[in-house]
């Protein structure tokens, strides 16, 4: 598969928020068949622009981070 654009990449994350209440990043990028370091900065991206929200998850060795549609 091919490079996507980032737009199409922030477009998918929004069609799979809008059908799931929270997700991980980890659970994002599997969905959208992206990796992981795309998806982050995606959603940081939306973060900035308000169209997300994140919260703390679980804490182990690394925090979850989870994001949901304002």
């Amino acid at each position: 598969m091919g490079r996507r654009n980032i737009l199409d990449v922030i477009e998918d994350i929004k069609k799979v928020l809008s059908k799931n209440k929270e997700l991980s990043v980890k659970a994002i990028s599997e969905e959208i068949k992206s990796q992981w370091e795309t998806t982050i900065k995606a959603l940081e991206f939306m973060k900035k622009q308000g169209l997300v929200n994140e919260r703390e998850g679980k804490k182990t060795h690394k925090v979850e981070r989870l994001f949901s549609l304002k």
